[in-house]
């Protein structure tokens, strides 16, 4: 993001930083739950790591597809085609 001398990001512009921190919070808690599942030593077993790894990616996938559904119906939505 690039903003004038002086200005700050608009109102928009800070919704969606809100957005992709909530998404990204979101994201990390819900794969820590569902990967991590030894709380023996200070650090996550590498099965714990590949799992963390693959399940954000997993979700940051159905993000990107929902997100490109959705550009696609407001298209549709601006061109009076919905």
């Amino acid at each position: 993001m690039s903003y004038r001398r002086g200005s700050g990001p608009s109102e928009e512009e800070m919704i969606m930083q809100q957005m992709m921190i909530k998404l990204s919070m979101g994201i990390s808690g819900q794969c820590f739950k569902e990967c991590v599942t030894s709380f023996s030593s200070g650090q996550m077993v590498p099965q714990e790591a590949t799992c963390i790894q693959s399940c954000a990616k997993r979700q940051q996938s159905a993000f990107m597809a929902m997100n490109d559904i959705q550009g696609q119906l407001q298209a549709k939505q601006g061109a009076g085609m919905f």
